[in-house]
């Protein structure tokens, strides 16, 4: 079972709660977060750093500095 949780995301001098959740694949995770209506899905590469794989809907209408927020977050934690 996924459970959802609210990551924060400072983006533009304001907190933005968006919907996170953990999805198990085989021996890892991937990452879905709800921006906009879209999913973006993130996981962690060699490196360890994430990365997106995808994004759902039309990715042009996302802001991608809103997306950076939300790596960079992600990143810190």
């Amino acid at each position: 079972m996924n459970e959802t949780i609210m990551l924060p995301v400072e983006f533009m001098g304001e907190i933005h709660e968006l919907p996170l959740t953990i999805v198990p694949q085989g021996y890892t995770y991937q990452l879905h977060v709800d921006i906009e209506g879209r999913t973006l899905i993130l996981e962690k590469d060699d490196a360890g750093e994430y990365r997106v794989i995808s994004m759902s809907g039309d990715s042009e209408k996302v802001n991608k500095s809103l997306v950076a927020a939300v790596v960079a977050t992600l990143q810190s934690l």
